[in-house]
């Protein structure tokens, strides 16, 4: 009896043993040559096979937001103000349509003219409390954090034209170009001024006299009283930080409110 037992499991030797419902042994069947190399496979890199795993799904995702994000255009504008159409994707598209045909040149190469709008709401203090009389109540954490960021981009000098409520308009001073120095000839709306050495300066154009306001549907979701203005560029060494990009809003700026 023992030496039958003995010959019984040399011959199930390498097998795997199974009860059956009767409580008696049985063989299990044995898998197929690539079930064993890949459990095989599994047991020796089981860790690296999960790792270069995570990294391929993240650059393939990467991979694919950069495929469908939207192309940058050409140039960029900065809209800032209590203007709450932006987070309607219609109006803001209408915007973008109609500047987009002001451009003088296809920058970018890429065979269409697209304008970038970067935009913040930002409420000044006295339109928070006109708002609050009727029963209408801003966000004022929301409204700072606006605004700071608006100062904050301002700063990385990637946009140059601003379309700026009048208070905004107002507390920009020191930041923008006289634009006596970049236009030939001073446009409707432009708001002059006289500086310490008596000279006539501009800083700012009335968006509501401009032709770009009074023929284009779109840009009457601003209000009239919207001051279109060029910021002063950059500099570092004494040197502009973005000449190239600076001269095509100059050239872009003059488009829009001749």
């Amino acid at each position: 009896m023992h030496d039958s037992e003995e010959k019984r499991e040399e011959k199930l030797e390498g097998r795997e043993i199974r009860i059956n419902g009767d409580g008696a042994f049985g063989a299990e069947k044995q898998h197929g040559k690539i079930y064993r190399w890949l459990d095989n496979f599994w047991y020796h890199h089981k860790w690296k096979t999960i790792i270069i795993s995570f990294f391929a799904v993240v650059i393939l995702v990467c991979t694919l937001q950069m495929c469908s994000k939207e192309k940058s255009g050409d140039i960029s504008v900065l809209t800032v103000g209590p203007y709450g159409f932006m987070t309607e994707d219609s109006g803001l598209s209408d915007l973008k349509n109609c500047l987009g045909t002001y451009l003088p040149a296809d920058y970018d190469g890429d065979g269409s003219k697209k304008v970038d709008v970067v935009y913040y709401t930002v409420y000044s203090q006295e339109q928070i409390q006109a708002y609050t009389e009727q029963d209408i109540f801003i966000n004022t954490s929301n409204n700072s954090t606006e605004y700071n960021s608006f100062y904050s981009y301002l700063q990385t000098g990637e946009t140059s034209i601003l379309f700026l409520d009048p208070w905004l308009y107002e507390e920009m001073n020191g930041k923008l170009m006289n634009l006596s120095a970049v236009l030939d000839d001073m446009p409707e709306g432009a708001i002059t001024t006289t500086d310490l050495e008596g000279k006539t300066v501009c800083y700012g154009v009335r968006l509501g006299d401009t032709a770009l306001y009074r023929e284009n549907i779109a840009m009457k979701k601003l209000p009239e009283d919207t001051v279109i203005c060029l910021a002063a560029p950059l500099y570092m060494g004494g040197k502009s930080s973005n000449e190239e990009e600076f001269a095509k809003a100059k050239e872009y700026f003059s488009a829009l409110v001749r």
